[in-house]
């Protein structure tokens, strides 16, 4: 119930629902127009989670604000910030995306990390315990893209297979079952000509 934009000149802004922090703006209070996030002009990367916020700045470092309950901020407590503060030391990061109460992030090595709820499976670890810091998601591979669900993850390996994991009661992972993974499977591609009928 909130949003996050980057202006041309590098500016963070934010509006919407304000509960737990996830504007960043160092209140509780909403905001129905953009208000501006600290006074920093090097923004490149944001990502609204459900009540938490991610963003990278044009250093590589990785910031986080808003709801933690469940670690999602990934800086080693359970406390709410209604500012942002950073995640780890690393200045190496491009990718972030913020999901339900997890988040994804893609450093430039092509390691991925999540952090975290974890009761579905959606950090991919192989395990089912949260994490309030970044864990190593499958070393083996190497990752181009991420996307964190309100339970599951979705990525992309430079060779644009898709992997999946986390809640997947209702089909969401794709790999043709409805049951959860707690570590990434690969979803194999419709093929050619069997995808679904879009009505024009």
């Amino acid at each position: 119930e909130h949003s996050l934009g980057i202006k041309s000149d590098g500016t963070l802004w934010a509006w919407g629902a304000n509960d737990a922090g996830q504007l960043g703006i160092g209140t509780l209070e909403n905001s129905a127009s953009p208000v501006q996030v600290g006074t920093e002009a090097d923004w490149v990367l944001v990502s609204a989670g459900a009540g938490h916020s991610l963003g990278i700045r044009s250093d590589g470092t990785l910031w986080a604000w808003g709801a933690n309950d469940a670690g999602q901020l990934g800086i080693g407590t359970l406390e709410n910030s209604a500012s942002p503060v950073q995640v780890g030391t690393e200045a190496d990061w491009v990718l972030v995306s913020a999901g339900g109460e997890h988040s994804l992030g893609i450093r430039s090595d092509g390691t991925l990390w999540a952090w975290g709820a974890n009761d579905a499976g959606q950090l991919g670890d192989g395990t089912f315990e949260g994490s309030s810091i970044p864990v190593l998601v499958d070393s083996d591979l190497e990752w181009s893209l991420a996307s964190a669900g309100g339970g599951h993850s979705l990525a992309l390996i430079p060779e644009g297979d898709p992997w999946a994991w986390g809640d997947n009661t209702r089909g969401q992972l794709g790999d043709g079952t409805t049951e959860q993974k707690n570590s990434p499977v690969f979803i194999d591609e419709l093929p050619a000509g069997e995808g679904p009928e879009v009505e024009p």
